[in-house]
Order: C-alpha cells, then sequence, then structure tokens
C-alpha cells in the first residue's frame, strides 16, 4: 500500500502515470496502470478520481485506517469498500463488501468508517471460528437503543398509560420528520389527512420495530427466533448451540415458510412431520418440534410479544411415535471379557474412558469434562462425583449423581489420575477456550477402538448403559437405585437394556408356590 507517501513517491510507484489535479492526459491507459499499480489495494478501481480521494486521505490525519474508504466522482456520499478474503467468498453474495456511509463531510465519514471497519472484522472473525455472520443485534435490540435515545425505557415503550403516550410523543414526532423528510409534500400530506396508508416503507428497519413496541404490534417472523433466543439465554457463542438452533429453524422454514409463530397452522405442522419422517426417525422429528416450541414459548414471554404467544407448536401427533426406534444391542459376556482385557493403545485417555463405561454406565459426554478432582479414590466406597460445569451440563436433574467405582472403571481412574495429563481427565476432548467438549469425537474413537478389538459389528459405545442396565437387572438391583447408579429419570430406566434374565424370572416365580 502506499499510505502515508506524497504524491511524487507515488508517482514514481505508478512509472509513467501522472497525477496532476484530478486531470490526466490518457485516462483510459492511466486507469489501468492505476490498477496494476496498486493491486493490493482491496477494490476495484472504478476512476481514478476514487483513487485519488483514498490517496489523499491516506496520506493525512487517517494514514492507516483509511484504506477502505472511497469517495466516487460523480457522488459526494463517502463509501466503506473492500474485497471479501478469498476464505469467505462464498459466505457474501458479491466478491465486494460496500457499504454507503450517507456522509460528504470527510471527518464525520471517517468517524462512521472506524465502527464500519470494526464490524466487519468482527464479522470475518465470527465466520472463520464457524459462527454465524452477526453477533446478533436484532431489531429488537437496535430498536430498544433507538427507543433509548428518546428516554423511553423498554417497559415505557410498552406501557399503554396516559403518562407512558406521552413520553413517546418526541420518539413520534422523530418517526413523523422522517416521513416529512423522505416525501414530497404531496404524499406527505395525504398521509396526515388519513387519505393514504401509514408509509412504513419510508422508515429504515431500526425505526419500524422500534413504531411496533411503541404501539403493542411488534412481532418476529420464524427465522428471527434462534438469534434472539441464544441470545437472550447467553448462548450466541456456542458453536453447537447456534447450529442446532439455526438447522432446526431452517429445516422447518423451508418446508412451511418464515412466518410469525402464531400464523403457522395446524396444517403445516402436519405437513412438516409428513415430510421429515420421510427422512428422519420419529423420536428427531418430535425433538425438534420440542426444540422450536422452546425457542417460540421463551422469546414471545421474554420480549413480551403477546399475540404470537398462543400457537400450534404444542400437543402435536407424530405417528407410530418411537416404532421406528433402533434397539440398541448389549455387550455379550464373551465381549465384555475381550474388554476388560483388551491390550493397551498409544492412547490411554481412549483406553481408560471405554472400562469407565463399561463399569459404571456413564454417557461418553459425561465422561468428557471430568475433572481430576471429581474423583475420590481414598474414600471407604471409591467413587466420581458427577455434576454439571462450566465445559459440559447434564442431561436432565437426575444426571448429578455419585458413582461408585470398582472393577475396570476403578482401575483405569487410578491410571489416568496417576499419568496426571491434566486438571481435566480427558483433555483431548476438552475445548476450553469455546466452554464446550468434543463428546462426537470422543465417541468416534471409543467406536473405532471397539471395531478394532471386537469386529465391525460390534455394539457401540453408547450400549454400555444398555448393558449395564440389564447387568444390573440381572444382579436384582431394584430400580430406583438402577436410576442412581447410570443417571436415568424416572421410568426412563425401563426402555434401556435386556429383558431380565430367565433363571431370575424363575426365581421369582418359584417363590410364588
Amino acid at each position: 500500500m502506499c499510505e502515508g507517501k506524497g504524491f511524487a513517491a507515488i508517482e514514481q510507484e505508478v512509472g509513467a502515470l501522472r497525477v496532476h489535479q484530478l486531470r490526466l492526459q490518457n485516462p483510459v491507459k492511466s486507469r489501468v496502470l492505476a490498477v496494476k499499480a496498486f493491486s493490493n489495494v482491496h477494490t476495484i478501481v472504478h476512476t481514478l478520481e476514487v483513487f485519488y480521494v483514498m490517496m489523499q486521505l491516506a496520506i493525512g490525519t487517517y494514514t492507516i485506517s483509511m484504506k477502505y474508504l472511497f469517495k466516487r466522482s460523480n457522488r459526494n456520499t463517502y463509501y466503506y469498500r473492500r474485497r471479501v478474503p478469498a476464505d469467505l467468498a462464498d459466505q457474501y453474495p458479491k466478491p465486494f463488501i460496500e457499504i454507503s456511509l450517507k456522509q460528504n463531510d470527510k471527518s464525520v465519514a471517517a468517524a462512521l468508517y472506524q465502527e464500519k471497519h470494526r464490524l466487519v472484522e468482527e464479522q470475518f472473525k465470527r465466520l472463520r471460528q464457524g459462527l454465524p455472520k452477526h453477533n446478533v443485534l436484532s431489531n429488537y435490540q437496535a430498536a430498544i437503543a433507538l427507543l433509548a435515545k428518546h428516554d423511553l425505557t423498554e417497559a415505557d415503550a410498552k406501557a399503554s398509560t396516559q403518562g407512558a403516550e406521552e413520553a413517546k410523543q418526541t420518539f413520534y414526532e422523530d418517526v413523523d420528520n422522517t416521513i416529512r423528510d423522505r416525501s414530497s409534500e404531496q404524499d406527505y400530506a395525504a398521509y396526515r389527512h388519513n387519505e393514504a396508508p401509514f408509509p412504513h416503507h419510508l422508515l429504515d428497519d431500526t425505526q419500524r420495530s422500534a413504531l411496533a413496541i411503541a404501539q403493542g404490534e411488534f412481532r418476529l417472523t420464524a427465522s428471527a427466533y434462534p438469534a434472539e433466543y441464544l441470545r437472550i439465554t447467553g448462548r450466541i457463542n456456542n458453536r453447537r448451540n447456534v447450529n442446532e438452533a439455526n438447522n432446526v429453524m431452517n429445516t422447518f422454514i423451508a418446508q412451511c415458510g418464515d412466518r410469525a409463530p402464531a400464523d403457522y397452522s395446524r396444517s403445516d405442522i402436519n405437513n412438516f412431520i409428513t415430510a421429515s419422517l420421510k427422512t428422519k426417525k420419529s423420536a428427531t422429528v418430535q425433538r425438534n418440534l420440542k426444540s422450536l416450541a422452546a425457542m417460540f414459548n421463551f422469546v414471545t414471554l421474554q420480549l413480551d410479544i403477546k399475540v404470537d404467544k398462543q400457537h400450534c407448536f404444542e400437543k402435536f401427533y407424530i405417528p407410530s411415535l418411537g416404532d421406528d426406534e433402533e434397539t440398541r444391542e448389549d455387550f455379550t459376556e464373551e465381549q465384555v471379557r475381550l474388554i476388560r482385557n483388551m491390550p493397551s493403545s498409544k492412547t490411554i485417555e481412549i483406553d481408560c474412558m471405554i472400562h469407565l463405561m463399561l463399569d459404571t454406565g456413564l454417557r461418553v459426554k459425561e465422561c468428557c469434562g471430568l475433572l481430576v478432582k471429581d474423583i475420590n479414590l481414598e474414600a471407604e466406597t471409591p467413587h466420581l462425583v458427577l455434576y454439571k460445569n462450566n465445559i459440559r451440563g447434564l442431561k436432565n436433574k437426575n444426571s448429578q449423581r455419585l458413582v461408585p467405582l470398582v472393577g475396570a472403571s476403578l482401575i483405569a481412574l487410578q491410571k489416568l489420575t496417576k499419568a496426571e495429563l491434566s486438571s481435566y481427565l480427558f483433555p483431548r476432548y476438552v475445548l476450553e477456550t469455546e466452554n464446550e467438549v468434543k463428546n462426537g469425537s470422543a465417541s468416534g474413537a471409543c467406536n473405532k477402538r471397539l471395531e478394532a478389538l471386537l469386529g465391525d459389528s460390534c455394539p457401540t459405545s453408547h450400549c454400555f448403559r444398555h448393558t449395564m442396565q440389564t447387568r444390573l437387572r440381572n444382579a436384582e438391583c431394584p430400580k430406583d437405585k438402577r436410576n442412581e447408579i447410570s443417571g436415568w429419570a424416572k421410568d426412563v430406566s425401563d426402555k434401556y437394556g435386556s429383558p431380565s434374565d430367565l433363571r431370575i424370572k424363575e426365581k421369582y416365580l418359584l417363590d410364588t408356590f
């Protein structure tokens, strides 16, 4: 770049190109030379006049920070313009980002430029992290901020008392001024005399949203709910939560369109269920609909969107729910023996995780995120304490529990804590900077290890929970104790494992004589 250089230096770099008071001897040839000479400038130079303005700003007060500020020769308005980085090209509809600063005053434009540049850089950073393009400042947030400029709190804006309506007058006057500035005298008069409908199109998105809030008419279409839900719950930077919320909503919108929750009918939901069942399991369809309902319920409650609090996303019917569920296979006694005696691999964490799940029935995700301090090997009954922490949640309240350590699980944790790999038991599967665990990767690694030991058709790592239920059932362990050991919710354990051994059933039948 040529920031900070005088015109003599610029002229020298360009070579034959001569800049003289915005007049060129050969404008076409000079423009080509300018583009070639400054190929590292992230813009297409449409005219030398644009190029000249950029250089003037570059050699002035704003030497380095102004490289994306432009002003076309045929317009007085300044623009923020830059090429989209190659690695993000598929995230943008055009090869350039161009934002009008709506200012012809250089000093004002410079101030606006700084904010636009910060937002664009932040956008690039988020995309490279796998997050949505915008760190959502939703229409709702922006609208509340606009109302605050008129000394209106969120509660004041939504109130309908006489005092609240009087407080809104300065905001209404500002809206009216905008309409007057953006319409002809004739159109404005027609609107003021109720001879024409309210000109919503003359307001920007923020103004329209603020006006809707003030009039008690604010609504969101379905596509806006994931961002609001994630923002309010503080999960906007959690990649997994973001992807899950957006994916389920996008799938629904693709089938039923983008409308406000209360505008969907029961037939819309039934059509979604029918279409989804062609490619998804019934339990997955149920889970997706529950996710949609949760987002709609939470956001409408938090933002007080009264009209959309009542919707059809409750008590839906899914034909043959659960009938297509795959039966999890238990590990056989021989397979359990082979796992107990499996040779050590290069990855001690995987070996220990498999042994831990074998004799505790822990979920893969529960293993990931365990801390060394969660293990008490010195107690009379060695055990681990399972609780929700900053990187790993638990499935339900029953999942928080004390789990005795016996057999392979005890030996595994003795070995792992002695190794002192980290404060985490399985640091390989912890993303501490993002406050999450890589349970999918851990599950894949465990399954690969099991396949190498038992063959391709062997049960998966999740089957340890099913096998544990069967083992406990056959050991005549009472149901409440089975639930406490493996963290099952009430009656959920009935869905796990195989029926009791025939010998145990026979024993209880004989006891009836």
